[in-house]
């Protein structure tokens, strides 16, 4: 027979035998699958699930949706709404989709909070005129100064003169 020390409520320790303790009552765990709403006005309410229904439709990356909802509820309040739309309305525009992030991690990183910053156009090494050695050539957007450049990288950072953009010749 084996037999093991417990202790209920804080009460003195007792030995209990294996087959007993297995039939003792344990405690359930509370389950978690309906989403808490943390606010008392139903205008309130209505307007947070319309909220999410907007910015979901914006993101317009279709996962994790319950898992989103459920955080938004949770975790936004409706003075955070507004920056997360015009955020997302950014962060949409300047991101492919297969690059943008599920919705749940864009929530729970708080990807709102951070900078997007804009990438120029990309520059097409085929609109320059080129040298007899194959080399591009441009002219700086600021002075005007004609130089050669010896590939797409040194037309993208910049002008050796005035490090501005570098434009093609006409």
């Amino acid at each position: 027979m084996l037999e093991i020390l417990t202790r209920e409520d804080g009460g003195e320790p007792k030995w209990v035998d294996i087959k007993t303790l297995r039939t003792m009552n344990r405690r359930t765990k509370k389950s978690s699958t309906q989403t808490s709403f943390r606010y008392k006005d139903t205008q309130e309410r209505i307007k947070l699930i319309n909220s999410f229904n907007d910015w979901y439709f914006r993101y317009s990356k279709r996962t994790t949706k319950k898992q989103s909802r459920e955080y938004w509820f949770k975790h936004i309040t409706l003075e955070m709404v507004e920056k997360i739309m015009e955020h997302t309305k950014l962060y949409v525009e300047g991101t492919d989709k297969k690059f943008r992030l599920d919705p749940i991690r864009y929530l729970k990183r708080e990807k709102w909070n951070d900078e997007i910053i804009k990438q120029d156009k990309r520059i097409d090494i085929e609109e320059y005129k080129h040298d007899t050695t194959g080399m591009p050539m441009g002219k700086c957007e600021e002075c005007g100064k004609r130089d050669t450049y010896l590939n797409q990288w040194e037309l993208y950072k910049g002008s050796s003169c005035c490090s501005k953009k570098v434009l093609p010749f006409n």
